[in-house]
């Protein structure tokens, strides 16, 4: 889960998610939630992705992974991995191919139960689908490890959002910084802390091939003794990773610093970045002084402050479908993000002169659970998901949408 221990206590006493007064959920007028599935169909449930048939294919955190028929509104599960759930640990992020059902291979990141707990390995795998529709499954002696890297077992954030780049046909993977909130100051005074140093994968998005091999325009390639994995580097916790065609945008959204006057960010993924942490926060604030700003960092392309808590979950720009419909025209090209903690989704429009967000305003308010993943779907329904039991399944385990009924 997004920062579980800051939500764990208030999270786990979590209700159904529309089913008391107290968790009205408000939306602009039109617009409607309805529940695709419930926690009779998934179990803690963590991302999602689309395939060309309009299915949504989600993960679990125990390690099972679903294919949802949005339309009949049933689901069936394609497969299971065995991973490791201690802590912030399980199934994460899943993508399939750019060329599926074609090219049958779904990608999914997870923490292998090899020497777990004791120790943290997380681990990217491509598995071949057999059979298509309701009739496809994992085969399971096709898993192949693309990409793992070992952590400090007692160390938070550990990522694990997937994007397979429909245009570039590389895969693009969040790796969380896994330091100990209790050690900040000494991860900040250090240049070669995780999310810092070349050497480290940890505190980066990687990219590599859908086979495993590294691309040789990667940033780092030909940096001597760095990981040529690595594409952009100081980040906390790189909750999600979402590609908008139009722009050639890659936003991923980031779950920031503890403290209230800390920020999250959704930061717009380019080659070589360096978005600062543990050293800075925010736009290039000093995570130390607090009161002075460091230059030689990339700005987020949209942050908030947390206040009283916050936890981005989620960061995509809306499209109409191709086949038409969808939402009202004030939001085409407009931002949503999804936090956790607030148990909200806002949206703002997106400057064309600048290219970034203005200010944000309420869509989604209400609910016992905020969204730990929104997506855009192909029928032009933005869905999101919804678990609020932290380290165990809970009735409040779904995946509903938000369509525009006129």
């Amino acid at each position: 889960m997004p920062n579980r221990l800051r939500f764990l206590t208030a999270m786990v006493a979590t209700l159904t998610w529309f089913s008391a007064a107290s968790a009205e959920v408000h939306l602009p007028p039109g617009f409607a939630v309805e529940t695709v599935v419930g926690s009779d169909s998934v179990s803690e449930p963590m991302d999602l992705t689309f395939a060309p048939d309009g299915a949504a294919w989600v993960t679990g955190r125990a390690g099972d992974l679903w294919r949802i028929d949005t339309v009949a509104r049933t689901s069936h599960r394609v497969g299971r991995v065995e991973t490791d759930v201690s802590g912030d640990r399980g199934l994460h992020g899943v993508a399939l191919h750019p060329d599926f059902p074609r090219t049958p291979q779904v990608f999914l990141s997870y923490h292998s139960t090899q020497h777990a707990p004791s120790q943290y390995r997380a681990r990217v795998v491509r598995y071949t689908v057999a059979g298509e529709g309701a009739s496809a499954t994992l085969d399971a002696a096709s898993e192949a490890t693309l990409i793992e890297w070992v952590g400090d077992p007692a160390g938070q954030h550990v990522g694990g959002a997937l994007l397979a780049h429909p245009t570039e046909q590389l895969l693009y993977v969040s790796a969380g910084e896994n330091n100990q909130n209790s050690r900040i100051k000494q991860y900040c005074d250090d240049p070669e802390n995780k999310a810092q140093s070349l050497r480290d994968l940890r505190g980066k998005v990687l990219r590599i091939g859908f086979d495993g091999s590294v691309p040789t325009n990667n940033p780092f390639a030909d940096v001597p003794n760095a990981q040529a994995a690595i594409f952009t580097r100081g980040h906390r916790q790189p909750w999600s990773l979402d590609y908008d065609a139009p722009t050639g945008l890659i936003l991923e959204a980031e779950n920031g610093g503890d403290l209230t006057d800390d920020y999250d960010e959704v930061n717009s993924i380019v080659a070589g970045a360096n978005f600062g942490w543990p050293r800075v926060f925010g736009d290039g604030w000093s995570t130390t002084s607090r009161t002075n700003r460091i230059d030689g960092f990339q700005s987020p392309w949209f942050t908030y402050k947390r206040n009283t808590g916050a936890s981005c979950t989620g960061a995509i720009i809306y499209r109409k479908p191709a086949a038409g419909g969808g939402f009202p025209a004030k939001y085409t090209g407009a931002f949503f993000y999804a936090d956790f903690a607030r148990t909200t989704i806002r949206s703002a429009p997106v400057d064309a002169a600048t290219g970034k967000p203005g200010e944000s305003e309420p869509f989604l308010q209400g609910g016992t659970a905020g969204a730990v993943a929104i997506r855009l779907g192909p029928d032009g329904a933005l869905y999101f998901i919804t678990h609020g039991g932290a380290t165990t399944a809970s009735t409040n385990d779904t995946l509903s949408r938000i369509v525009w009924k006129p």
